[in-house]
């Protein structure tokens, strides 16, 4: 899947192939989360990546090998942007991103109902 140099890819959770449909929700949140915790993101795609992978190991559905390359060539960019900052290890990150999103924004809307 290639791009114009002046145009950026559409978010991973738009181009993913009908047969890898349960994996949607998992790049979704992987976007969301992007500007908060780059390598929690990270996790989410390489979760999705392998969850596709155990899907149809052989890419042989319609436009599978192709949207697995493009999430692969992702996560190796991914991975060499995300890696510099990675100061334990990855439950310890995924456990430390879920309790700064606890306290901002369920814990404080728990606090403003009713």
């Amino acid at each position: 899947m290639d791009f114009p140099a002046d145009e950026e890819p559409p978010p991973d959770s738009e181009i993913v192939p009908s047969s890898l449909a349960s994996i949607v929700p998992i790049l979704r949140v992987a976007n969301e989360i992007e500007q908060f915790n780059p390598r929690v993101a990270y996790l989410c795609r390489f979760y999705a990546f392998e969850k596709a992978h155990n899907m149809d190991p052989h890419s042989s559905g319609r436009g599978v090998r192709q949207f697995k390359t493009y999430l692969l060539h992702r996560l190796e960019q991914d991975d060499k942007d995300t890696k510099l900052t990675l100061a334990r290890s990855d439950a310890g990150e995924i456990q430390k991103f879920y309790q700064w999103y606890y306290e901002t924004y369920i814990k404080d809307a728990a606090k403003r109902k009713p």
